[in-house]
């Protein structure tokens, strides 16, 4: 879905809405052949006049039964038929019964013209808001004038909501499944529908396609599937909360809603809203800041169709009919909203049909829409429906520590790796358990002197005889059923007492409170669909370009940790954006993101041009280059390396130093940062003498050790030690540090740092290849 708003703006000027939900295909226009006697075939397009328009029956009453204005023309008997619905209209096309779009429709329209000599002024002025003020004329059935805006113009006009109530019920319609509020609304809806199509098709369907005729078609197929079908829309579903807001809607905007008020300082504030509709209902939705600012850019206007996801209805517990007499979707006060943000929003096609996007089209996905880029994700746009990540790299699970004061106020943040958090984990249940042995006697004694106060007389005499087990004998019946009752109750009051009370003493003496989330940080990319892009593009495709996202993922299960392998290409749903320090996007998961493989496995080479690069070991000569490229002004990197430790070095009571080196010659100083009692900080082995070979994920370079003439990396909490993922190059070093040019070139290293002598020196092997300028050729002779 693309997230390009201005270039998927509808082009009609008041949105071509179809009816919903209850139609069963979208958007389809019938071209039925009218034979008429004497008649001529229209000049535009195949398209009849309005004298050709068949009369309208209602579809309960007699073929006799017509509306308040209608033509009688002969219909060939082999071309007889009656209107699908109210979006169906009459032509008279050279094929019969010929179904087409809309999009053949605008075909056969050609490209728009103006509409001032093709379609009636008032039906130009149509909107919306005034849709309900329209009247006809009574001979033809064309739009007259609209109230309020012009005088009533001499002669008989129809179109009032008591008029057409008064023809739904000569025509047999049950008045009592329908309201006055109920005529007006579909109206509404209708009227500016019809008014909407003619002024995109002026040629095919100017001055014909809305009549009143036609308005009262549409009510009386809208009464059959509403009231009598009871097959609700999409809107009316949505307040009566019959069916949750979260499912995808297609909905078009009716009314951009301008709030102003006065605030302390005396500034006007101006809220914005949208009245957005299926063709039936509407609605008002509240907007977040990006949708905002495409209000205002006329990117989102009257007409726009947008579909939505993951919405919430707010303001109501129990919803709110639409034919409530205090529900007003365009007023200020209005109770029920909708809130829509950016990420689940998504501009529809000008011809989409409104109301729910069947269930065939995104079953897969879970009534949801597919983000294609993470260049469409919106910071803080709201949860992202879903979108398919390539895990590029998985740093080690870390623990985010708090600790918290007893006003729950967090005091300090620690960020521990596994090992760090069991240790401190470790140290605080042995705290713990220390201090509640501390208070638990004292405690106890406390608590029985409290409870006993109220324990049976039998029970008091029985403790304080010099013979308990004797006196228990001498007691009768009763006593006994009530001694032995109560030392039942006693056992368990005094546990939840002494519990109690060893948990205040522990507040008392350490306030304190820690507590530990586990998270895995991830870096990840849009998976590249290549169906969607073109042979050209997917050939120029520069997986350099693609953007790569930290994603933090909170209390992460055994299961969804197992699914997260670097190189898997992974659905996740409702995962949260928001924007980092230097403007860019963080994506955040938690229990509640929904992940899972790509049904259809994608091929290795399709991960790889999305941008998955696998790991490789780095050289010792690639790092060096690196470290003397890095100033002082200019980030770090991290990179993985497979090497032979020689030496390894206690700088400071929590810091050692390890020095690394390969075939090349070259050397790298690792800085890890540990606990004072740390013996092995580089996990190498108390047993290992020597030189030991392996391999280190995710190590920061920094800038050039320009005395020891060497590189320099930091050890950082998303460093960990490997050696299956480089085996093969860990293989290779293993050989070489065994044989005696190796053995040799390792001991020349060590003898180099205890000497303090630049490590910089001869690689063992005898063929050498050197990089640099030529400055000067000098010409010499042989003498």
């Amino acid at each position: 879905v693309d997230n390009d708003f201005g270039n998927r703006v509808t082009t009609l000027t008041a949105g071509l809405s179809t009816e919903a939900s209850c139609a069963q295909r979208s958007n389809i226009v019938t071209a039925k052949k009218v034979l008429q006697n004497n008649s001529s075939k229209s000049q535009w397009s195949g398209i009849s006049t309005s004298e050709s328009i068949v009369p309208v029956t209602s579809p309960t009453c007699a073929s006799s039964r017509r509306t308040p204005i209608h033509i009688t023309i002969e219909i060939h008997p082999e071309n007889e038929s009656s209107l699908k619905s109210k979006r169906l209209f009459e032509s008279s096309l050279d094929r019969l019964d010929k179904k087409i779009t809309l999009r053949e429709l605008a075909t056969i329209e050609g490209e728009p013209l103006s509409v001032s000599n093709r379609v009636l002024n008032v039906t130009c002025s149509i909107n919306s808001t005034n849709a309900t003020k329209l009247r006809f004329n009574r001979n033809d059935g064309l739009p007259l004038f609209i109230i309020g805006q012009n005088a009533a113009p001499k002669g008989e006009f129809v179109g009032s909501v008591g008029e057409i109530k008064n023809w739904l019920i000569s025509q047999d319609f049950d008045s009592s499944l329908f309201c006055t509020k109920w005529i007006s609304n579909h109206y509404r809806w209708i009227v500016w529908k019809l008014a909407a199509m003619e002024r995109r098709f002026p040629q095919c369907l100017g001055r014909k396609y809305l009549t009143y005729q036609h308005v009262l078609a549409q009510l009386c197929t809208r009464y059959e599937k509403e009231l009598k079908g009871a097959r609700l829309p999409a809107v009316r579903k949505i307040l009566n909360k019959d069916i949750s807001a979260t499912r995808m809607t297609i909905l078009c905007v009716s009314q951009v809603l301008r709030f102003r008020s006065k605030q302390k300082d005396g500034k006007t504030h101006t809220e914005v809203r949208l009245e957005l509709t299926d063709g039936w209902y509407s609605l008002q939705a509240v907007v977040d800041g990006f949708l905002l600012g495409l209000i205002e850019q006329r990117q989102i206007k009257v007409g726009s169709k947008l579909m939505v996801c993951n919405a919430q209805l707010v303001g109501s517990d129990d919803g709110v009919d639409p034919l409530d007499d205090c529900y007003d979707s365009s007023k200020r006060n209005c109770q029920v909203l909708l809130k829509i943000n950016s990420n689940n929003t998504r501009p529809a096609r000008w011809d989409a049909k409104l109301g729910f996007v069947s269930p065939k089209y995104n079953h897969h996905l879970g009534g949801t829409f597919l983000v294609k880029s993470l260049r469409d994700v919106i910071p803080d746009g709201g949860a992202i429906p879903a979108i398919d990540l390539v895990v590029c790299r998985k740093y080690p699970k870390l623990y985010l520590e708090h600790i918290s004061d007893s006003n729950h106020n967090i005091v300090e943040t620690l960020h521990l790796t596994e090992a760090e958090e069991a240790e401190r984990l470790s140290e605080h249940e042995a705290r713990h358990q220390l201090t509640s042995e501390k208070y638990a006697e004292e405690a106890r004694t406390y608590c029985a002197k409290e409870l006993d106060e109220d324990a049976p007389e039998e029970w008091k005499k029985m403790v304080a005889s010099g013979s308990p087990e004797d006196f228990y004998q001498q007691l009768g019946e009763n006593e006994k059923i009530n001694v032995d009752s109560w030392e039942k109750k006693r056992t368990t009051l005094l546990h939840g007492m002494v519990l109690k009370s060893i948990q205040d003493s522990l507040k008392d003496d350490s306030p304190n409170q820690r507590s530990s989330v586990p998270y895995i940080r991830l870096l990840v990319r849009s998976f590249s669909h290549l169906e969607d892009l073109s042979l050209n593009e997917a050939h120029n495709l520069n997986t350099d370009e693609i953007p790569s996202v930290e994603l933090l993922f909170w209390r992460v299960s055994e299961q969804v940790e197992s699914l997260l392998k670097e190189g898997s290409v992974l659905r996740m749903k409702k995962l949260t954006a928001k924007r980092g320090r230097f403007d860019e996007i963080t994506l955040t998961a938690g229990p509640e993101t929904h992940v899972e493989p790509l049904h259809h496995a994608p091929t290795y080479q399709h991960i790889l041009m999305s941008g998955y690069k696998k790991r490789v070991p780095t050289s010792l000569v690639s790092i060096n280059i690196e470290s003397k490229r890095i100033g002082a002004n200019r980030e770090t990197r991290d990179f993985d390396v497979a090497a032979c430790i020689v030496k390894v070095l206690r700088v400071s009571r929590n810091k050692s130093l390890a020095y690394l080196t390969d075939e090349s010659g070259l050397v790298l100083k690792l800085f890890r940062d540990h606990k004072d009692h740390a013996v092995d900080p580089f996990s190498l082995g108390a047993a290992q003498t020597g030189p030991v070979v392996t391999a280190f994920l995710d190590v920061q370079i920094s800038s050039f050790d320009t005395s020891e003439q060497c590189a320099v990396g930091d050890w950082t909490l998303l460093t960990c030690k490997t050696n299956r993922m480089m085996q093969i190059r860990c293989e290779e070093l293993q050989t070489w540090c065994k044989s005696p040019q190796g053995i040799k070139f390792c001991c020349d290293v060590v003898n180099r740092i205890d000497s303090m002598i630049p490590l910089c020196i001869e690689p063992f092997i005898e063929k050498k290849v050197c990089v640099g300028y030529f400055l000067h050729l000098h010409e010499m002779q042989n003498r």
